[in-house]
């Protein structure tokens, strides 16, 4: 074992969370673990996201925007809808922004993002949004630090 990477349980959880977990949720998951394989201030983390009321699948879109503009392919890492119930307890839960249908996931939320949802927009949308979440992600070490 590498003494340098943090075991699982030294891993701290940042979740989020969007009412489906099928765009913004799973755009900030993709983000933040690519991260984590680029630059070693991700290493103690670990990235999930999750919903209350989830979609069948990842939006397409989100998919195949992120996968041309950034490389990132969501469905080659195994990423896929689930449920607050089906994530680690998470040390930090990030809403996305829902507005007035927030999932309730059993605690307070530490911090909204309140992105606008992409979905059934424009490539110009999800690449705004993209930006955005890339920006917030880039922040996580410096906020939320070591477990």
């Amino acid at each position: 074992m590498n003494p340098n990477v943090p075991s699982t349980s030294e891993l701290h959880t940042i979740a989020f969370i969007c009412t489906h977990n099928a765009c913004r949720s799973q755009m900030a998951q993709a983000l933040a673990e690519h991260y984590q394989r680029i630059d070693p201030r991700f290493a103690a983390f670990r990235f999930v996201s999750a919903g209350t009321d989830i979609a069948d699948s990842i939006d397409p879109d989100a998919v195949r925007v992120l996968k041309q503009g950034r490389g990132i392919d969501m469905l080659a890492h195994g990423q896929h809808p689930k449920t607050i119930d089906q994530i680690p307890t998470p040390d930090v839960a990030i809403s996305m922004g829902c507005g007035v249908r927030c999932p309730f996931i059993g605690r307070p939320f530490d911090a909204d993002w309140n992105l606008t949802d992409p979905t059934g927009g424009t490539d110009a949308d999800f690449l705004h949004c993209i930006e955005q979440i890339d920006a917030l992600v880039q922040q996580i070490p410096d906020l939320y630090g070591q477990a």
